[in-house]
């Protein structure tokens, strides 16, 4: 049976990509929206933020002293009746300009105000006051802190107007910190040098740090944090190596263009890693070294003389993007290659989520896919991206040459053959060599049930490309049906955070 149907669509929910699906009897019917969002927004780290309703705020507060109690309700008290635990969550939604104000309303506001746990987001106070307010509400506030945003002050100015604020952060048992330093981005590293105080800050869950340099041998006192995001953070590899030691819950770890070059996993806690690494150094390694817990690795924007080693990972579940270009995997003992003999000591079973890049006009890469394939033996969904030849990255460029006797010559794929049920492709151009890989696809993989094609960006520029590759597509032979796939936003929450 072929592949049944095929829809070309672009949801703006999928990250800038065309997807052809599985959907109806026949290609009569062609849909093509437009979409703004990249796939590098899965990666992309965000500060927490709270939720804020200006519109509400501005309705309830535009002049400062308006009654929340009854405003639009014929002078009916509907707040009063709100239980305070209520009133004090409805403070932490607005803006922080706005929640102070209701401290005017009435005794009760000013209560609430004075004692809730404060949120403050510096980008929520206009850019003339930043300086001078971001201190004196952190000074003035009774109540702990739950989330301190900074991103827009200079913070030189806060240590001037509050000396000693990393201590008051650990004072007021903040919970969540996102500190950037962009104003000092162009000076020194030395400069940059992140206040000690705020790696001791005990009660912390969430940090992110951007634009910092680390404190070498600082002591780090963080026994309940869960997430770490550091962002253009200079930090030694051992100093790095002691902050993950030091957070025993940490759940949740971003590395982002830092300037560590020996990334060592060494966590009982830690379940996903995201790593964006840095594109200037010539080599650079990531060991999971003890990580019995992680069950998602993600890889993004890895160049030249990348190694990957899974030491002791037995619950690794999701792992991508793994580049054929430039990266070395090493499981146990054993560095893949593409002639490399697969012993059943280093395989890993536990992975069932797989993205991989690789250029199917570089006959090494090919060779490189079919070798990483046959590593990860059990991966039901499988996310492949054809990469086109990058002159900045150290590999082999397209020869030209067709590939179809490699494949017609290439033993099963134990994978392919018996585990994947679902395969994305991503970026598809309609080259020969990539039909030549789904033909492979079509005589071997007996237990697929969807297959989702994403077409390049540039493709849609001409209707023969399109048409030609539905209909080369359409003649493709399954030995399944291939059901419907419908594209949906990627989302780290999910299971497959490839997810189209």
């Amino acid at each position: 049976m072929g592949i049944n149907i095929y829809t070309i669509t672009k949801s703006s929910e999928f990250h800038g990509r065309t997807v052809i699906s599985g959907f109806a009897p026949s290609f009569q019917s062609l849909r093509v929206e437009r979409s703004s969002q990249t796939r590098a927004s899965l990666f992309r780290p965000k500060p927490n933020q709270t939720l804020a309703s200006p519109r509400l705020a501005t309705a309830t507060m535009a002049d400062g002293g308006a009654s929340l109690s009854t405003a639009g309700h014929g002078g009916v008290d509907r707040f009063s009746a709100l239980h305070d635990d209520l009133l004090r969550h409805i403070i932490t939604l607005l803006p922080i300009r706005y929640a102070a104000r209701t401290a005017v309303l009435a005794s009760r506001w000013r209560y609430l105000w004075r004692s809730n746990r404060l949120v403050l987001m510096d980008a929520d106070i206009p850019e003339p006051a930043h300086d001078a307010v971001v201190p004196r509400v952190l000074a003035d506030h009774l109540g702990h802190f739950r989330d301190v945003i900074l991103y827009d002050c200079r913070l030189a100015s806060l240590d001037r107007a509050l000396p000693g604020w990393p201590r008051l952060l650990a004072v007021k048992r903040t919970e969540r910190l996102a500190l950037g330093n962009r104003f000092n981005r162009s000076e020194p590293s030395s400069v940059r040098l992140l206040p000690a105080g705020i790696l001791r800050c005990d009660s912390l869950q969430q940090l992110h740090l951007d634009y910092w340099t680390f404190p070498s041998g600082a002591e780090v006192l963080l026994p309940h944090l869960r997430a770490l995001t550091l962002t253009r953070i200079v930090i030694s590899d051992p100093d790095l190596e002691c902050l993950i030691a030091a957070c025993p819950v940490l759940k949740s770890l971003g590395l982002f263009v830092n300037s560590s070059k020996h990334v060592r996993l060494r966590s009982k806690s830690l379940i996903g890693c995201t790593l964006v690494g840095p594109s200037r150094v010539e080599e650079f390694t990531v060991t999971m070294v003890d990580t019995p817990l992680l069950e998602r690795f993600h890889l993004f924007q890895l160049l030249n003389g990348v190694e990957i080693r899974i030491t002791r990972a037995p619950n690794l579940r999701v792992l991508g993007y793994l580049d054929t270009r430039v990266h070395k995997l090493q499981t146990g003992n054993s560095v893949i290659a593409s002639d490399t003999m697969v012993r059943a000591s280093t395989v890993v079973p536990s992975v069932n989520i797989l993205g991989l890049t690789v250029n199917f006009g570089v006959f090494a890469e090919v060779k490189m896919l079919v070798s990483f394939l046959r590593y990860f033996t059990d991966v039901v969904t499988l996310h492949i991206e054809s990469a086109l030849h990058d002159p900045s990255v150290t590999a082999d460029e397209p020869s030209g040459e067709n590939h179809a006797k490699f494949w017609q010559e290439t033993r099963p794929v134990c994978c392919l053959r018996s585990h994947v049920k679902k395969m994305v492709i991503h970026d598809f151009r309609g080259d020969q060599n990539e039909f030549e890989f789904l033909k492979f696809v079509a005589m071997n993989a007996q237990e697929l049930q969807s297959l989702l094609v994403v077409l390049q960006e540039g493709i849609f520029s001409s209707a023969d490309k399109v048409t030609e590759i539905k209909d080369e597509l359409q003649c493709l032979q399954f030995p399944t049906g291939i059901s419907a796939v419908l594209p949906k936003a990627s989302n780290l929450t999910i299971d497959d955070p490839f997810q189209c």
